[in-house]
């Protein structure tokens, strides 16, 4: 309803508004559709205008240093702000649609709360980035030990394996993996009830053994957490601490990557109410397609045809004939490199030294022909299968290895998305016909 304005003075635009407040014209408009800030409109014309004394009342509630937000305000990570292109020729991709605390892609550079993906990479076991992404801040290493310990411990319940059973071992990683989250959910709602927290924890812990290879009982899990239990339990090894090591490097490069497609899917069940389990099993699904989960099996094709003796450019020149990119190459966030990619081909490089060097000298003929071709750069999935790989890890288990990584960002942005949880409902653009009428 228009409401007159006797005091021009005292009124601001949208744009002086968020200027004010150091905030984006779209999370004005969420203050104002939370209740949290009044416009009004001119008795001509349809500006929106915003009082100069509520601007000034509600920055001194709002921080936007930093992402944060002072507590009288509820989070924003469940905002959806859907920004339309400015024409129709305007490609939609990459429009802003939440904020969230998890991680960040500032000017090509990601980060974990925070902290450079190079500096957590480097120092930090999988199961401390696990805690970081869910809690917000570095654990105590008691924490981590608990955690280390529980996915050591874990046995699978025995619904949970009929239901793996019925699958079948020879189904596939990524299958397999989705099939165990209905289950021990169905599993897990007839215990005694647990916080999101810790049923996160049941789901990571639960995870390797969807892939794990029958074992005799009493068989020695070691105690490197989530890496030993993958190397002991899936490919097979004795999990050497330099393998270890070297396992938790690529968990913890594909832990977490902001709102990708997966991790989308992850938030929007979980803005319904939806469990964890369900959440998951969403991102799980999502992996399912080749557009998002297929380029480690792809690029595994390519690593077995030219291991076989099928010279590089026949390969790529069958790639680019089907108008496809090499799989495992560019990244559209990152047009002058994966950050990541370069930190495991460096890991690569130092398992190649114990394991052998043929695979990475492959990969590296691979990077060199599309660089000369294509001038593009390798992505995580490219330094994941190949370090993979060279740690035993059978084929069809890259993709698998990325998933469990990448569960503990799923579930930091579940757990954001309950924190102050909003039905995430975002709008389309309609271009379809015209209004008609049925009996016309």
């Amino acid at each position: 309803m228009a409401t007159r304005i006797s005091d021009r003075a005292q009124m601001l635009t949208a744009s002086e508004a968020a200027g004010a407040l150091g905030v984006k014209l779209g999370t004005l408009y969420a203050y104002v559709s939370r209740g949290w800030l009044k416009s009004y409109r001119r008795r001509i014309g349809r500006q929106a205008l915003y009082r100069r004394t509520d601007i000034e009342a509600l920055r001194g509630v709002v921080a936007p240093e930093r992402g944060r937000r002072g507590r009288s305000l509820p989070d924003a990570s469940s905002w959806v702000t859907v920004a339309q292109p400015k024409s129709s020729e305007t490609a939609t991709s990459g429009v802003i649609v939440a904020e969230s605390a998890v991680s960040s892609i500032l000017e090509g550079r990601l980060a974990y709360r925070g902290y450079p993906i190079e500096e957590v990479v480097e120092h930090a076991a999988f199961e401390e980035v696990c805690l970081l992404l869910w809690n917000g801040e570095r654990p105590s290493p008691d924490e981590i030990a608990a955690l280390r310990a529980e996915i050591r411990d874990a046995r699978m319940p025995p619904q949970v394996a009929s239901a793996l059973a019925a699958v079948g071992e020879d189904a596939p990683p990524l299958l397999r993996l989705a099939a165990m989250m209905p289950a021990l959910a169905a599993w897990d709602s007839r215990q005694a009830p647990r916080p999101p927290l810790d049923r996160a924890k049941l789901i990571v812990s639960h995870l390797p053994l969807a892939l794990a290879r029958q074992r005799p009982d009493g068989a020695h899990l070691g105690d490197g957490g989530m890496a030993a239990r993958l190397l002991e339990s899936v490919a097979g090894t004795t999990a050497a601490p330099w393998e270890i090591t070297a396992l938790d490097r690529v968990l913890v490069a594909c832990a977490e990557h902001e709102l990708n497609a997966s991790t989308f899917a992850a938030r929007v069940v979980a803005s319904t109410g939806a469990d964890l389990f369900a959440s998951v099993l969403s991102a799980l699904c999502s992996l399912s397609g080749p557009i998002h989960g297929g380029a480690c099996d792809r690029i595994e094709e390519m690593l077995a045809r030219i291991t076989a003796g099928a010279p590089i450019g026949d390969c790529l020149d069958t790639i680019m004939r089907e108008n496809r990119l090499p799989p495992g190459f560019g990244h559209a966030i990152y047009p002058g490199g994966d950050p990541r990619a370069a930190l495991l081909r460096k890991h690569a490089e130092a398992i190649g030294r114990r394991k052998g060097r043929r695979l990475l000298e492959i990969a590296s003929r691979i990077e060199e022909a599309v660089w000369k071709r294509e001038r593009l750069r390798p992505n995580l999935d490219f330094y994941l299968t190949v370090s993979a790989r060279m740690l035993g890890f059978a084929r069809g288990l890259p993709a698998a290895i990325f998933a469990i990584g990448r569960s503990a960002g799923w579930i930091a942005h579940g757990l954001e998305q309950y924190a102050d949880n909003r039905l995430i409902r975002p709008r389309m653009r309609y271009r379809g016909i015209a209004i008609r009428h049925w009996n016309q």
